[in-house]
């Protein structure tokens, strides 16, 4: 299977805080089944006070979480100055050499 990302909507299962191992985090979706996915500390410990959540995963072999909020949380999208301006000092150089 290919990664690709998925949003995920439901409740935290078990935590892995990953004391031996990676952390990871069970959970069990709105529209019935589990996902275990791993995850860093911080977000097990964001996890673990949400009752529900949405959360965006990279589905692939190995599920990855990339975030998790508390379910019905608007995402905080900066500004588009702010997005253009993040995105040419990250890209600059790259941008630079292929313009040559």
């Amino acid at each position: 299977m290919l990664p690709h990302l998925e949003v995920v909507h439901g409740m935290v299962g078990r935590l892995e805080p990953g004391v031996s191992n990676t952390p990871a985090i069970q959970l069990v979706r709105q529209e019935g089944g589990s996902l275990t996915v791993t995850a860093t500390a911080e977000q097990v410990e964001q996890a673990s006070r949400l009752k529900e959540f949405s959360a965006m995963v990279v589905m692939g072999t190995n599920p990855r979480l990339l975030w998790i909020r508390e379910k019905g949380v608007d995402v905080p999208v900066p500004p588009a100055e702010e997005r253009d301006a993040h995105a040419l000092r990250k890209w600059s150089e790259l941008l630079r050499r292929l313009a040559q």
